[in-house]
């Protein structure tokens, strides 16, 4: 307790009008109503703090209507989401910038902890490793009423503080808080302490690990249906016989050949889209497999529809190369590096071979089966280790000798440069590119870097522009500041357990997320869905691509200077289709609805008829209002026609899909493309624009939310009675040996999922196809020659989220 402050005696003329306090009670009170938050976001969690500046929570009743954007202005840091190891030492930076006093809140299990992505191999177990933490948030992601709750937390601390006894008023000047290295892992001050003094370390307690077992023979449940898929296969077995070789899921090509198989395709068969590629990696191959490989997987597709052709090739683990498709398909830029990132596969003729997602000088390639990260227990769910003997469990924390997500080489110190060796390629690459001969001035180029902190690069996103004056000469986008190994840990997930881990891809649409993974999983069961359940699908699917389209658009008005307006329209109709979504499965956000076979649950009564009004009178009003606001407004007219011109035959070649190829003028949707689900049986455009600037991008998504709404019509009016659910669902499913590539037309664009089953209760791979990482490929081309000004203009156009590009 501290001691009371006798306060003066206040003459009588003056009682009733003067109030003495101390100075600490006045101080305390200003600062109570005068937290300045920093514009900052993360992951999932960030959505909910900018929901709770909508109207329906209102943070402006606690004075922060106006986040600050730069840290030099702003004394409340609230970590919203997963810090990963590429990110932490901005964050630090971004803590030891803020003004004095400053504060921070750990909102959501994530940045607590790790959350459930704390097993992997680039997430950091807690940002309090970090920084200090005044108050915490649980919740995966806490609600927006949690958030002000924090808030109220973190005011009631300010009653009882000394101004003598805060850092900010200490003799000595503070110092800051060391800034995590990047090496061949994240070397923070404290791990670098404790590998000073081995006497102070933990001993890893020792586990039996589970067996790790050979795989089955992988092929599909059944034969490809002979069509046009199976007839491209006749022909290139054909065209190349002693190249090629039939496999019941697409065709085995030499390694020498690919580039040439590549080609063909793409010239005599019109397969122009390089959809997805990939690697698997087999340390210990199935009987069907010659030898340990890793094997690249390639799917193509047409523009004028059908199913997807399947190349594998097979190079040798220990030196794997390969040629780069990238001079035909620039699609294969951003995936040939994140295989030779995450696989150690050598693209030759690549033109920028770097890691993509993991930072130059990380030791290994974590996809590969026989690299484990620090906190690792054993190869698949659930763990043996959690319950030895049935005895109490033990924590991951304690098999690793710092308890921290950290590996490092025995004997490892810092280089003298740390962090910016990390950058040492990429600089090199930014000075030497795209250079012009013949340019008229001889004038200073300037590099500058756009994020990862940044308002207008959605928080964890970097670009770095070679400038001359204000014009952009190379652009070259930087990721995985969010990379939270999603793939490495759905291998070890049970099949059912990453239902829950997609809806934290692209946050904003976890139904489709859900729907894409789910679909996959059927295919390789051979399971039906029920009528009632196909219909709820598409339901839940139209509404997530309502919401998906009115917060690019406002989050763009956003960035080209409209401030929170914009936003605001669209946070609101998404709160109310989040009530429903909320009332179906239980969760705001993250939403766990579907199910291979169906749906998680029926409807609640009275559902039905809030999803009428909603989709009868109030969106088409609301919509339309937004729709004249933002495309007839001067400010976005001028900052966005004729603003990063994509033309339709670079968008095909880049891979380009969704709602920014169709801006293009290529009208390609995988609701008619290669329909899925019940798709083929409802009425609706494909929607294009002509131009394939950044204004049509945003005019395109408006086109897109009215055929949303007329499919919500039809979908309400023809729902069927009857089952949800075609199978009952085990904890510890199987699914039998094969693979699939399945895909289907998300808000964003075409989102798949590359599953591989060894008949067992664990994908053996497990693979993203990242719409919006493929979306971003064109970026660089289509920035060049723009102004710094546009490249907000340009990136928000492109609607990009981080949890999906970085995985």
């Amino acid at each position: 307790m501290k001691a009371p402050v006798n306060l003066p005696e206040i003459p009588p003329e003056l009682r009733g009008n003067v109030k003495l306090i101390s100075f600490d009670t006045l101080y305390n009170w200003a600062r109570k109503r005068s937290l300045w938050p920093m514009l900052f976001g993360l992951a999932c969690c960030a959505f909910e703090m900018i929901a709770t500046a909508a109207s329906r929570y209102d943070m402006a009743r606690f004075g922060m209507e106006i986040m600050r954007a730069s840290p030099r202005q702003a004394d409340l840091l609230i970590v919203n989401g997963t810090v990963t190891k590429k990110m932490a030492p901005q964050v630090v930076r971004l803590y030891d910038q803020m003004a004095e006093p400053k504060y921070v809140i750990a909102m959501g299990a994530c940045a607590i902890s790790g959350g459930p992505f704390k097993e992997g191999y680039n997430v950091v177990s807690g940002v309090d490793r970090l920084i200090p933490v005044d108050v915490y948030i649980p919740g995966c992601p806490p609600r927006p009423e949690s958030l002000l709750q924090g808030i109220l937390a973190l005011q009631a601390r300010f009653d009882h503080e000394n101004i003598a006894s805060m850092r900010a008023f200490q003799k000595t000047p503070d110092e800051g808080i060391p800034v995590p290295l990047l090496g061949p892992d994240l070397a923070d001050w404290q791990t670098l302490w404790l590998q000073s003094h081995p006497e102070m370390q933990v001993a890893p307690e020792l586990v039996d690990e589970e067996t790790i077992s050979q795989p089955g023979r992988i092929h599909p449940l059944e034969p490809v249906p002979f069509g046009d898929t199976a007839k491209t296969v006749l022909i290139l077995q054909s065209r190349f016989p002693r190249d090629i070789q039939p496999l019941e899921d697409g065709l085995l090509v030499s390694p020498s050949k690919i580039l040439q198989v590549a080609d063909y395709l793409r010239e005599q068969l019109s397969y122009r889209i390089l959809s997805n590629l990939t690697a698997v990696d087999y340390p210990n191959p199935p009987e069907d497999i010659p030898e340990s490989c890793i094997d690249v997987v390639y799917h193509f597709s047409r523009l004028s529809g059908g199913g997807t052709v399947a190349l594998h090739t097979r190079v040798n683990r220990t030196e794997p190369r390969l040629a780069s498709l990238t001079p035909n398909f620039p699609a294969a830029n951003f995936q040939e590096r994140e295989i030779w990132d995450l696989f150690g596969v050598r693209f030759e003729g690549h033109p920028d071979l770097r890691r993509l997602l993991m930072w130059e000088g990380f030791e290994g390639y974590p996809m590969r089966k026989d690299w484990h990260e620090a906190y690792f227990e054993a190869e698949h769910k659930p763990y043996r280790s959690r319950f030895p003997n049935g005895s109490k469990p033990r924590s991951a924390e304690s098999r690793s000798p710092f308890r921290a997500n950290v590996r490092l080489p025995e004997g490892w110190q810092p280089a003298e440069d740390g962090i910016e060796e990390v950058d040492r390629l990429l600089y090199e690459r930014m000075l030497s590119a795209d250079r012009d001969p013949a340019k008229p001035l001889g004038t200073e180029e300037l590099i500058l870097n756009f994020g990862p902190h940044h308002p207008s690069t959605h928080g964890v996103f970097r670009m770095v522009a070679r400038l001359d004056g204000e014009t952009v000469q190379h652009l070259e986008p930087v990721f995985g500041y969010l990379h939270r190994n999603h793939e490495k840990i759905g291998e070890r997930n049970t099949w059912l357990q990453n239902i829950p881990y997609t809806d934290r891809l692209d946050y904003i649409n976890g139904m489709t997320n859900n729907l894409a993974y789910c679909l996959a999983l059927e295919k390789l069961l051979g399971w039906e869905v029920p009528e009632r359940a196909e219909v709820l699908r598409i339901i839940m699917s139209e509404f997530s691509r309502i919401v998906n389209h009115m917060l690019a658009a406002g989050f763009l008005s956003n960035e080209l200077g409209l401030y929170f307006t914009g936003s605001l329209y669209a946070l609101e109709e998404r709160e109310l289709i989040l009530d429903l979504f909320e009332a179906v499965s239980g969760g705001r956000m993250m939403f766990n609805y579907m199910r291979p076979g169906g749906v998680a649950a029926d409807l609640p009564p009275g559902w039905v008829e809030r999803a009428r009004e909603l989709v009868r009178e109030r969106l088409p009003q609301k919509v339309k209002t937004m729709q004249t606001f933002l495309l007839d407004n001067d400010i976005i007219q001028a900052r966005t026609l004729g603003i990063g011109v994509l033309p339709p035959e670079m968008a095909v070649a880049c891979g380009v899909t969704g709602p920014v190829l169709r801006a293009s003028n290529v009208p390609y949707d995988l609701r008619r493309a290669d329909p899925y689900g019940i798709y083929d049986r409802f009425e609706f455009d494909i929607c294009t624009r002509q131009h394939g600037d950044a204004y049509d991008r945003l005019a395109l998504r408006f086109d897109e939310i009215w055929q949303s709404l007329r499919i919500l019509e039809q979908a309400l009016e023809r729902l069927p009675k009857g089952p949800v659910q075609s199978h009952k669902l085990t904890p510890l499913l199987s699914v039998p040996a094969g693979e699939t590539y399945t895909r289907i037309e998300a808000p964003k664009g075409e989102l798949g999922f590359y599953l591989v089953s060894d008949g067992r209760r664990n994908p053996y791979r497990y693979h993203v196809r990242s719409t919006s990482l493929l979306n971003l490929t064109p970026l660089s081309a289509i920035c060049r020659g723009a102004k710094v000004a546009d490249l907000v203009a340009i990136l928000g156009s492109l609607d990009l989220t981080l949890g999906e590009v970085d995985r």
